[in-house]
Parts: C-alpha cells; sequence; structure tokens
C-alpha cells in the first residue's frame, strides 16, 4: 500500500511532465540542449616533439696544477668554496726563488751602473778627441765598452724578469670564477707541474648536452624551438637555444651531441644534473589538425570526435566520428584521417554527447 511520501513524489514528478508538456520552452527543455563550445578544424604546419635526456655541463671545469715545482706552503681554500677569477688558491715555499730573484735584481743594478759610468768615460774621450788632446782609437774603445755593459746590463735585466716570474710561479691564482669541486693538496706536499692541486667548475652560463639520432642532424642544423625541463621547476619550461652540434667520433654510435644553452641564469641547476630538451621540429608539412580537449578516447583504443550538422542559428546537432591520427604538438593533434578542413569539432561540453543530439552553440560557431 503506497505511503504518503510515495504519493506525494509521484504528484511532484506528474506535475513536472506537464508542465513540460504544456511549456515545450520552459527551462526543463532547455536543460535537455547541452551548450557546447566549438572550433573550426584548420591545417597547420606539423611539428614533431622530442624529448630528450641530457647532462647539465660547465664551461669550464678543469683540474689544476702549478706551473712549477715546490713545497705547498699554504693552502687558502678547501673543496666547497666559491672563488673569484684572481683568487690565491696555493703558495709554494718561495724563499730559495726569492734570494735568486734578489741576487739578478742587485746584478742588474750594478750592470745598469757600469753603462753609465763607461757612457761617462766615453764622453770624456770624446771631449779631448774633438779638441786634439785624445787619440780617436781611445774614443772607439770606450764606445766598445759602452756597448759591452749595455749588453751586459740587459742579460741581467731579462735574468730578473725570469726570475720575477718563475717566483711569481709559486703562488697559484683561480683562472677562472667557480666553485672547488675537489681539493688534492696539503702543506708540505711536494708538487710538480701537471700535479693537479685543484678541481675548479665554474658556476655560470651552463649547458646541456644531449645525444641525438643522427637523423634529425639536418632538421637542427636548420634550426629548431627548444626548451629545458628539470626536476627542481616541475611543470615549468625553461625557454633555451640550441648552441652547437657536435659530430660524435664513434660512428657506431650513430648519435650525435645537441648542446643547448639556457636563457636564464636564475634556474637551480648544476654541472651533472639531468635535464629533459624538449625540441619542436618542423617536419616541413601542413595537415589537418584538431585541438586535444576535442578528442575522446576508448578503452579500446578507439579515437573520436564530435562534429557539428544541421547548424541552424546558435544550435546544431552533432554526429561521433572516428579519426587517425598521427603527431602531438603545441595542444594540437594531427589528423591522419577522419575530417576535413573547415568542419567544426565541439571541444567543450563533449563528454556525454549522444549520436544526433541537439546542442547549444555557446560560441560563434561561424568564425
Amino acid at each position: 500500500m503506497p505511503t504518503r511520501l510515495h504519493q506525494t513524489r509521484w504528484h511532484i514528478c506528474l506535475g513536472f511532465f506537464l508542465a513540460a508538456l504544456a511549456y515545450p520552452g520552459s527551462a526543463i527543455e532547455a536543460q535537455a540542449i547541452p551548450p557546447v563550445e566549438t572550433e573550426m578544424v584548420q591545417k597547420a604546419p606539423v611539428i614533431r616533439k622530442l624529448e630528450l635526456s641530457g647532462t647539465v655541463t660547465s664551461p669550464h671545469a678543469a683540474q689544476i696544477s702549478t706551473s712549477v715545482e715546490g713545497l705547498v706552503s699554504a693552502v687558502h681554500f678547501d673543496s666547497g668554496a666559491h672563488v673569484k677569477k684572481g683568487d690565491l688558491l696555493l703558495e709554494l715555499d718561495a724563499e730559495l726563488e726569492q734570494a735568486a730573484y734578489d741576487q739578478a735584481e742587485a746584478q742588474a743594478a750594478q750592470a745598469a751602473a757600469e753603462v753609465v759610468d763607461a757612457k761617462r768615460r766615453l764622453a770624456i774621450a770624446e771631449s779631448l778627441a774633438n779638441r786634439k788632446y785624445g787619440p780617436q782609437n781611445e774614443v772607439d774603445a770606450k764606445l766598445a765598452e759602452v756597448d759591452i755593459d749595455t749588453a751586459t746590463y740587459d742579460g741581467f735585466k731579462a735574468e730578473q724578469k725570469r726570475r720575477k716570474a718563475i717566483l711569481a710561479r709559486h703562488q697559484l691564482p683561480a683562472p677562472y670564477e667557480g666553485v672547488i669541486s675537489k681539493r688534492m693538496a696539503e702543506v708540505g706536499q711536494w708538487v710538480e707541474p701537471g700535479t693537479a692541486v685543484f678541481e675548479l667548475v665554474a658556476m655560470r652560463d651552463f649547458r646541456v648536452d644531449v645525444p641525438v639520432p643522427q637523423d634529425y642532424y639536418a632538421r637542427l642544423r636548420d634550426g629548431a624551438e627548444v626548451a629545458i625541463e628539470i626536476d627542481a621547476l616541475p611543470g615549468e619550461e625553461v625557454p633555451a637555444k640550441i648552441g652547437a652540434l657536435i659530430p660524435v667520433s664513434d660512428p657506431d654510435a650513430r648519435t650525435f651531441t645537441l648542446r643547448v644553452l639556457p636563457q636564464r641564469d636564475d634556474i637551480p641547476i648544476t654541472p651533472g644534473m639531468s635535464a629533459r630538451v624538449l625540441v619542436n621540429l618542423d617536419t616541413g608539412k601542413r595537415d589537418v589538425a584538431v585541438s586535444r580537449d576535442a578528442l575522446i578516447r576508448y578503452p579500446d583504443g578507439r579515437i573520436t570526435v564530435w562534429v557539428l550538422k544541421d547548424e541552424d542559428g546558435d544550435k546544431a546537432s552533432v554526429t561521433e566520428r572516428r579519426l587517425e591520427i598521427g603527431l602531438a604538438f603545441d595542444g594540437l593533434v594531427q589528423v591522419v584521417s577522419g575530417l576535413k578542413e573547415g568542419e567544426r569539432v565541439v571541444v567543450r561540453g563533449n563528454e556525454s554527447l549522444r549520436e544526433g543530439q541537439t546542442v547549444q552553440l555557446a560560441n560563434d560557431a561561424k568564425g
């Protein structure tokens, strides 16, 4: 036996049904015509998107050594220290070399004085000869002494310069700004030229090196749009440009190295990190393309779109069309078959449409 609640629900449903019959243009009918947004199918340049894994590298990463041998007397920086170009990293014991330089300086000073004295004696000899009080050969002898003393002075000056250069090499300055990744010298250690004492890595102007299959060499040589993604900035693409295409000497590799230069200096990366390089390659083709939002994907692998037909003002009916798609790029998908340029497809409100259903066009179906 129906209860009062069941009777009330039945009366409400009957009331809605009678209202729909009496007022066909009512809100109830409007709700049965879903609003949708559409777009026109157009041709676009087809872009092949490559996602490649690369490694962040530094423009300067070197093991630094002294250019003279000697005993380490001081080490001024440790691993992890940030140094500027010219900062003093290490010193060698220079006591003996300083003494050699001082000796060369003294010898040069003595030779300079002898040149002055020789020129003085030459002037006297020339004066006497001019007044017929002295022979000409005495002038020639004094002139030869000046030449000899000048040559001796030049030799001592050259030795002084050499000793000064060797003395300066007992101090090791940073050749560029960077971070000391490894320290390999201790006070009291004897080092020779070629013995690495520091490993210094520049922390600016990073680049990303990525191996690329040789098939893409020609297109990349002509230029391409590139960007970088790193784990420290999830979902963000860092703009970049192609720095170089580097051939690989191993013919079995069948790859070449693409060097990509980030166009921002504030990204949190360091040498050795991995990075994803995104490359947009223009295939040179134009084809029908549709917005990714227009696609309906089914578990069995079918891909369809809802296409407008029988447009009448701001209303139209829809039909489902199966597609064969190609490359995806920039929010678009290449359509190999199933659509023609100029047709309109539903991009919003296409989740629960039915074949032949009438829809309300929320945007201009003609534009």
